[in-house]
């Protein structure tokens, strides 16, 4: 439980989400890179899962939810990047409509990348205390990288709805880790 942002006199408030499903996985790939197939792969299995033991379908998740990316904000190549990768992947397991409706939340465009990956767990945590997606980090007329394309929904307006937060991280060596949470 974190407690939220509060202004003078307000009460503290808990942030209440829980744990739909997680996953972990290794696939050795290469000590200093992300493997965008096993990023893709991995994740296709998770929403799979995600699908036949709770019924929750990844069209759902996208129309009430949010992504919380690993990458950092810092696009070395199409080929390298980790942001690269992710979109790779969210093209590939959601689909051109489902990816639209994704708003996809960057916490490190903020904090830069620190030791270790739990600050979007926190933010997942507070987003869907509120029940609304986080509030937009980029600031405004922020350029997206030609490479990623349209279709995608960067930031939020913190303006709609948010009842699932999809979170992902990742290690050196493709270790990779998706966890799902739903408002309590």
């Amino acid at each position: 439980v974190a407690a939220a942002p509060r202004r003078r006199g307000d009460r503290p408030r808990a942030a209440r989400c829980r744990v739909v499903e997680s996953l972990y996985s290794n696939s050795a790939y290469h000590g200093a890179a992300m493997c965008a197939a096993h990023i893709a792969t991995e994740l296709e299995a998770f929403l799979a899962l995600v699908e036949r033991k709770h019924g929750l379908t990844r069209s759902a998740i996208a129309r009430r939810g949010c992504y919380l990316s690993h990458e950092t904000g810092t696009h070395a190549t199409p080929a390298s990047s980790c942001a690269a990768n992710e979109i790779h992947a969210l093209r590939q397991c959601f689909g051109a409509d489902d990816l639209r409706r994704l708003v996809l939340v960057n916490t490190k465009c903020l904090t830069g990348h620190p030791m270790a990956v739990g600050v979007e767990d926190v933010v997942a945590a507070l987003a869907l205390s509120r029940p609304r997606t986080p509030p937009p980090p980029c600031p405004a007329g922020t350029v997206v990288d030609e490479y990623f394309g349209g279709g995608l929904t960067l930031c939020g307006d913190g303006a709609r709805p948010c009842s699932y937060a999809l979170r992902f991280a990742a290690g050196f060596g493709s270790q990779v880790a998706f966890v799902l949470y739903a408002s309590a």
